[in-house]
């Protein structure tokens, strides 16, 4: 089982009614652990400040912290087990002992600390990852991705989690949900080792605009958008005017709804670099939620003239056609993402609004499970059961499936 810790694990903890002497080599330990996540510096200064006369209950925790970062399990447990002695406790003492006596196959007392973490520090990751990873260990796929899926709601980039997640719906059955999730994963790990790569480059003085455009835009993808934003301006200040921020920067604006701005730098970026299906995808769909259905058309067919089989732009053009009342345009657009993709949900979804408006209900129901059994976790395919539903004059069935959307966008679905 891997030890999976966010970086500054363990730098904090509640010390209650302690007093404790200010201590150079607590301090520069700590400073090494926040700083450079140096756990063999760090851990060779606190031994010895426990050498000393009265060392502080401090001392004794983050030796644990570091002895686990080190896979010293035995030994993080002694100092956990003195620091609690002096008077340490909380949340993160409790983290402690779980992710020591999981990797020392003390399950029942691992499984014990953790829940005592989430008792003091309700929703913590971490406690719920390595809950999660027990539930697996026991068969229990279906509460382990439970609790996988609160880990990511929280850390949407969590490595550990996604992976655990794909594979713990694997063994539900679940084999097209958990291989995206895995895909996912790989990908995320992807964008997270060329973020090393373009930090690196990118901390030299002769860095150029097009590196920090390509970190701007590996931030993005990561969802970090306030590093991103600061990545593209130190691109614009190395050379004014680089129309290679433009793309990112317009995603910013159109995901903040500042669509002004967006349209100004997704112009601009085309106007300089050429054709990106991407950015007319953004243009397009701003301009159908204003209602300028021609003008959206026109930028959704050039982002499909330069990347025929993008599925987001055959989904959005079918939408289109839908709120133009053009049902066979939106047919002819379902149909080819199905046959491009017969596991991308907004084809059947798109499809049986068409029947629905063709009458053809029975259709309509079985592209409506097809899309459910694709994902059912989106509120927008439980909308569509309630208007199949209604369609059909079952009212129980389509106040379930309200229920059902309103529990998802509520964040209360299992």
């Amino acid at each position: 089982m891997s030890l999976i810790l966010p970086a500054a694990w363990g730098v904090f903890f509640l010390l209650q009614g302690i007093a404790t002497q200010p201590d150079p080599l607590l301090e520069r330990a700590l400073r090494k652990i926040a700083v450079s996540e140096d756990y063999v510096g760090a851990l060779a200064d606190l031994e010895a400040s426990l050498r000393g006369p009265n060392p502080s209950p401090q001392a004794h925790y983050q030796a644990g912290v570091c002895h686990t970062i080190l896979r010293n399990y035995s030994k993080a447990l002694d100092s956990f087990r003195k620091a609690r002695e002096l008077g340490v406790h909380g949340s993160e003492l409790e983290l402690g002992f779980g992710i020591a006596y999981i990797h020392l196959g003390q399950d029942a007392e691992a499984r014990a600390h953790l829940e005592r973490t989430l008792s003091l520090q309700p929703g913590d990751p971490n406690a719920l990852f390595h809950l999660g990873r027990l539930d697996l260990k026991t068969g229990n796929a279906g509460r382990a991705a439970e609790r996988f899926r609160q880990v990511l709601a929280a850390q949407p980039n969590h490595q550990g989690a996604l992976f655990s997640l794909g594979s713990s719906l694997i063994r539900q059955g679940k084999e097209r949900e958990g291989k995206q999730v895995l895909e996912h994963h790989r990908r995320i790990g992807h964008l997270q080792g060329r973020l090393k790569s373009l930090s690196l480059m990118a901390d030299s003085p002769k860095a150029s605009s097009e590196v920090f455009a390509d970190l701007g835009d590996v931030f993005l993808e990561l969802g970090r958008k306030e590093d991103a934003l600061k990545a593209y301006e130190r691109a614009e200040e190395i050379t004014p005017g680089t129309p290679l921020t433009g793309l990112g920067r317009g995603s910013l604006a159109y995901g903040q709804g500042d669509w002004t701005e967006a349209r100004t730098q997704l112009l601009r970026y085309l106007e300089k670099v050429g054709g990106d299906c991407q950015g007319y995808l953004l243009l397009g769909l701003m301009e159908k939620q204003e209602k300028k259905y021609g003008l959206a058309r026109q930028h959704l067919n050039r982002g499909l003239e330069l990347c025929p089989g993008r599925l987001l732009i055959l989904a959005s053009l079918a939408e289109l056609e839908l709120q133009r009342g053009n049902v066979a345009g939106a047919e002819e657009f379902s149909q080819k993402m199905i046959r491009i993709d017969a596991d991308f949900a907004a084809g059947p979804f798109f499809l049986a609004f068409c029947r629905i408006y063709q009458q053809r209900l029975e259709e309509a129901e079985e592209l409506g499970r097809r899309t459910l059994e694709l994902d059912d976790r989106n509120p927008n395919h439980h909308l569509l059961m309630k208007a199949v539903y209604q369609a059909r004059g079952n009212a129980e069935k389509a106040l379930h499936h309200e229920d059902r959307a309103n529990q998802l966008r509520g964040g209360s679905g299992p």
